[in-house]
């Protein structure tokens, strides 16, 4: 009789640890990417980012690329992007911008 409580507290365990096991599995493969956008917003804000901003005319046109470490502010309006580039602010208004993380060269 003894033995067989035994037997059903082992395996309880061994569910229970399976459970955990599986919850801890689901909960980190759920939250990596979160983790990892967490991680670039950081680096983004504190050190900034190898970036290719692209400026374009009303048309489609490029008008002018900026590249190197881009540390971008965010605005309250969606119609200027500010930047700093060699240590000089960039203010773009009513333009269109692509910004691109590149590979450092």
């Amino acid at each position: 009789m003894q033995q067989l409580a035994m037997q059903e507290v082992r395996m309880t365990s061994r569910i229970s640890l399976f459970t955990l096991f599986l919850c801890t599995v689901v909960l980190l493969g759920g939250c990596s990417q979160k983790f990892q956008r967490g991680v670039k917003d950081f680096q983004s804000k504190w050190v900034g980012l190898e970036r290719r901003v692209t400026v374009y005319s009303s048309s489609g046109e490029p008008v002018r690329t900026y590249q190197g470490r881009i540390d971008i502010e965010p605005t309250e309006y969606g119609n200027k992007i500010k930047f700093a580039h060699d240590g000089k602010m960039v203010l773009i208004y009513n333009m269109g911008v692509l910004v691109e993380e590149v590979e450092k060269e």
